[in-house]
Order: structure tokens, then sequence, then C-alpha cells
């Protein structure tokens, strides 16, 4: 068997190991350092279905890929780059873009991983719709074969033209062969276009008895932190604790944004639940009003803790997790939200900031039918790459996947093996409710 034979049989390989961890321990673990009565909400979304089981695991599969052979081709990783971390956001110049959307887990590591997480999503997406093996192994196999085949293409480019490369959104709906996908993202995108401040401030602000704007108190999933009692050990005044964390996150944004920032004041805070398994994380809102009253922004916070991959990657990370965030954010999307700092709270928590439904839109993936779901895998892949190709060696990452089909045929391989041990894994998470190991929110 030849080097490059050995190294594919590798990468499509899954055994689990003999000593592989329990992935209930491994959430039970995770969730010690998140707030206790977010937990059964957590629970409650990773049961829906075998997609949100995977979601809201990636500390179960990083710790799977962590222990098995890899490339040793260093990328920045999104470190969770599944089918729904892929979406729309707005440029600063207001332009709709399509990149990877979410980066908690970036790190360093072998440029696989993130591959292996999002041809895995695939599948499990594929089997959600039904769809028989021979459909779920050509869906993987062409998500892989999209990836590598965008590579080689931008192993060919200059750097420079691959540091500037996006999706233009428009023009890819336009040559879409495929009506209903392409009516589908019509939807989406324009649906993208009114979510911005103002709609927020809509759907989750309401007038106080002054008149003034502040966010509504919809307990179990938005907590108006006025309305919250005092938390233990924090002697700080409200007030004075939210204005420290704002200034040490106005600390860290670029010089432009900070002077915009300046016309603007904190009006209401809230803390608000999100995502499936960033539930339990410290996650909140700010309500900020400018000199016009319709003049409003709406920031969030979201707490940074150590990435999945920590243990497993082939570079040093910041210290501050917050920083980690945003600058592996910066470094894989061509375009980033303006808005994007970090800092650290009164809880010594490291969180970063962003902007809240900026143009923000996901596919929704129960709606696609195959060929649909075909072309977003593609889509999705060729994002990967692009992402992957402005952090890590372009050339290298080529000549590894130089066997063409039969790299794609061991990606896919693997993606179905894990996708069967993901399905595996849900059938415990719904065992230890069942026993009620896990508490469950009702609803």
């Amino acid at each position: 068997m030849s080097a490059a034979s050995s190294t594919l049989f590798e990468l499509a390989r899954w055994q689990p190991a003999a000593d592989r961890a329990d992935p209930i321990d491994l959430l039970e673990e995770q969730e010690r350092d998140r707030l206790p009565w977010l937990l059964p909400e957590r629970h409650r979304r990773m049961a829906q279905s075998p997609f949100a089981f995977y979601r809201g695991t990636p500390v179960v599969m990083a710790a799977d890929l962590g222990s098995a052979p890899h490339s040793g081709l260093e990328v920045q990783l999104c470190g969770d780059a599944h089918l729904l971390n892929f979406g729309f956001y707005a440029s600063p110049e207001r332009a709709l873009l399509f990149d990877i959307n979410d980066f908690d887990e970036t790190c360093r590591g072998p440029f696989e991983w993130d591959l292996k997480r999002l041809v895995t999503s695939l599948v499990i997406a594929a089997r959600s719709l039904g769809l028989s093996d021979a459909w779920q192994q050509t869906l993987a196999r062409h998500g892989v074969r999209a990836y590598r085949r965008e590579m080689r293409s931008l192993a060919q480019q200059p750097r420079l033209e691959v540091w500037y490369r996006r999706i233009d959104i428009v023009s890819l709906i336009a040559e879409l062969p495929h009506q209903s996908f392409r009516t589908h993202l019509q939807q989406v995108t324009a649906q993208a276009r009114e979510r911005d401040s103002r709609q927020a401030v809509r759907k989750l602000c309401t007038s106080g008895p002054d008149g003034a704007l502040r966010f509504c108190h919809a307990p179990p999933l938005i907590w108006r932190h006025q309305e919250m009692a005092p938390e233990v050990g924090l002697t700080e005044d409200l007030a004075l604790r939210v204005q420290h964390t704002y200034e040490g996150y106005l600390n860290s944004v670029r010089p432009e944004i900070r002077q915009l920032l300046s016309a603007y004041r904190i009006v209401d805070t809230a803390s608000k639940a999100v995502g499936v398994g960033s539930v339990g994380t410290r996650c909140s809102i700010g309500l900020l009003q400018g000199p016009r009253d319709d003049d409003v922004l709406v920031l969030q916070s979201k707490q940074a803790q150590r990435s999945v991959l920590a243990d497993h990657a082939t570079s040093a990370s910041p210290e501050h997790h917050g920083q980690r965030v945003v600058e592996g954010q910066r470094l894989m999307q061509t375009v980033s939200d303006p808005f994007l700092g970090w800092t650290t709270n009164a809880h010594h928590e490291h969180i970063y900031w962003r902007h809240l439904r900026d143009w923000k839109g996901a596919v929704q993936l129960e709606r696609l039918d195959p060929h649909a779901l075909d072309l977003y895998g593609r889509l999705c892949a060729i994002t990967l790459a692009k992402a992957h190709a402005r952090s890590g060696d372009r050339i290298a990452i080529t000549d590894c996947m130089a066997e063409g089909k039969r790299f794609d045929e061991a990606i896919a391989a693997f993606a179905m093996a894990y996708a069967d041990q993901s399905a595996a894994d849900d059938q415990r998470l719904h065992a230890a409710i069942a026993r009620g190991r896990l508490a469950i929110a009702d609803g």
C-alpha cells in the first residue's frame, strides 16, 4: 500500500477508541460552568432531532477527531462546520454575503476536521429528509468533491485574489439550475434584508412607563437584567457593571467604530438564550440609543469558553477566548462584522460582542429536496475551502487530495460511519433524559 493510499485509509476509517469517552459524560463536563437554569432548555433543543443533537455536541466529535490520525496540514478551523453554521449577513457596504457564521470553537488544526464535520452534517441532514443510503453517499461525495475542486482552483490563484474572494449571492442565485432552491434562497435573502436593529427592537422591545424603550421580560428565554434578582458575589451596581464591560469592549474595537459608538448610550440589557450548543453560556443583548428616536442599535455579547478542540489544536490560540473567536472570524471570513470585539465581564468570564441580526439569515434544511440539499452542501463546501485557503497552505492541501475521487470516497465513507455513531450517541441522550439523568424543559 502506498503512503498516499495509507493516508486515505486512515482518513476514511472510523473506529471508536477502546477508551472512548461517554458522550453524556462529555456533555455534563461541559455544562459544569454553564447557567444551571438554562440546561433543561439546552437538552430540550438537542433532543428535537438527530441533527439538533449533532449541532449541540461538537465536544463529542472533537474528542473523536483529536484521538484519530490526521493530515497535519494546519488551517484556522471553524471548529463546528455543520450546514447550519453557514449563512447570510450584511457587509459594511450593505451587500448581502454568504459565509461561515459561527466561530465559538475556532482554533488552529488539520483542515479535514472541519471537512469531516461538514460532510457528516450533510449525511445527517439527508437522513432527516428520509433519503436512501445511495443518496447520502452521493451527497457526501459531492460535498467533498466541491471542496477539493475549489481548493485546487484557489491553489492556482495569487494569494491576494484568494484573500479577497467572496460569494456573490445575487449572481449565484441567478445561475442556479434548480428552480425550487433558487426560490427558497430568494425568500431567505429577502427575509434576511429585513432583519436589522430596528426589526430586533420591534420584536424584542416595548415602551416602559416613562415611554423609553426597554427589552421585554419573557422568562425563561429572555430575562431583563433590571428585573432579575441580584447575583450572589457581585456587589457592584448593575449599571456600573454594564458600563465597565462595555468600556472594555470599546477598547477592543477599531478606532472608527469606537467613534461611531460614541454617539450611542446603553439604555437596557437582557439575557437571551441562543442556538443549541450555546444554551447555558452567558449570552446577553444590549439596546443602544442614538441621538434620534429611530437611531437604535442592538448588540449581542456571548460568553466564549475554551474551544472543544483546544486539547487537540496544533497551535496555540490567544489566551482570551473572546479574542480567539473574533480573530478567528476575521481570518476565515472575507468580510466581517465591524462591531466585533471582546472583553471580560464582572464574573471574570471571556465574552465577545457582535451586531445582532444584521441581515442574518439561514437556509431551512427541512424545506430542501435532495437536489437542493446537494447544491447547498456544495455551496457550504466551497465556502469552507475559501476560508481554509486564507489561513493554510492551499497548495499542500491540494496535494493531499491529489487522488481525487478516492479522496472524495474516503471522506464520504467516514461521514457515513460517523453519522451512525452520532445516531447512537443521540439515543444515549434520550436514554439519559428518560432515566432522569438529564433534566429537560417543557415545550
